[in-house]
């Protein structure tokens, strides 16, 4: 009786179709990560293409709405020591990045609520910490990208680019020989 089971289990088995190859994603998920000084700074974000679009800021985003720069879910920051972000304070821990861009000058938001879904927004109630920039140009790129294409020993450029469009975030970290605080 077990040779019949085992035979019947075996040709069903082989009968099954071969797993199907995964199914690729518009926006393939990105990570970049850099240390700096003992401080590791992680993005973690899908990256959408240009795909022949010329109008990406002002067009496919519109000027004045939040927008997580990427795709899918919420790009997120984890950052595993205290940083100050284009002067901003931001606390170890993760946070989604939210952008409100504008011709001129684009709000960047970090938000505690970080797991959300791209097109929900900054959770309202999480803790914020939210500042201004100034959008630059770059070559074309037709990939969403970030990197960190400068790193001091206690700093780094957080680079944002997308079509001809980047934003740059300069980010400072705590030198790990400063002098420690005196009791006086």
């Amino acid at each position: 009786m077990h040779r019949l089971v085992l035979a019947a289990a075996l040709a069903l088995v082989t009968a099954l179709p071969a797993g199907a190859p995964a199914q690729v994603m518009a926006s393939e998920h990105g990570m970049v990560q850099q240390r700096v000084d003992g401080t590791t700074i992680t993005i973690d974000y899908y990256r959408p293409q240009r795909r022949g679009r010329d109008n990406l800021f002002g067009g496919v985003v519109k000027w004045g709405s939040t927008w997580t720069p990427g795709a899918n879910w919420a790009t997120t920051i984890d950052v595993d020591h205290d940083v100050k972000i284009d002067g901003h304070q931001l606390a170890k821990g993760k946070y989604s990045i939210w952008m409100v861009p504008q011709p001129n000058e684009w709000t960047v938001i970090f938000s505690t609520g970080w797991k959300r879904f791209h097109v929900q927004g900054p959770d309202p109630s999480a803790q914020q910490v939210t500042f201004a920039v100034k959008p630059d140009s770059t070559p074309m790129v037709d990939v969403l990208t970030f990197s960190f294409p400068a790193v001091a020993p206690d700093s780094a450029t957080l680079l944002f680019q997308w079509g001809t469009t980047a934003v740059p975030l300069h980010i400072e970290v705590t030198p790990s020989n400063a002098a420690a605080p005196t009791g006086e």
